[in-house]
């Protein structure tokens, strides 16, 4: 049933891909490499690893979002990113709002290119005449 509305393939490596992001998240601070500790780098690597599980999410798509469904999908994956940042402190992390933010923006750009891009796909001319 599930590979009526997800590209199986997409979905296990979107799964995966979540899977080692969480794990890299919850890495003790001290083993960190110290260039990942620099503010700008670290909010710099939330927004693209969220805007990377959001895309292979959006991937594992059979259709192109729709509204709803990137709401939906926002709503998910921004669940999993408050989670995340919430459970760091017990693993010798510090949970950031700036961190979250980041992860918000880089979910967001991913779902409004999707969906902009859908739309303009279908507004797209069949015949153009000049």
């Amino acid at each position: 049933m599930a590979n009526r509305y997800f590209n199986i393939k997409w979905l296990i490596i979107a799964v995966t891909f979540t899977a080692i992001v969480v794990l890299l998240t919850h890495l003790p601070q001290e083993v960190m490499p110290i260039r990942l500790q620099i503010s700008g780098l670290d909010k710099l690597a939330h927004a693209l690893a969220y805007g990377a599980i959001t895309l292979l999410f959006v991937l594992s798509l059979r259709t192109s979002p729709t509204l709803l469904l990137a709401s939906l999908l926002f709503f998910a994956i921004l669940a999993l990113g408050t989670l995340d940042e919430l459970t760091q402190p017990f693993v010798n992390r510090t949970a950031s709002l700036t961190d979250w933010l980041a992860d918000i923006v880089g979910i967001s750009a991913v779902l409004l290119c999707s969906v902009c891009f859908k739309n303009s796909k279908r507004q797209v001319p069949v015949n153009a005449d000049f």
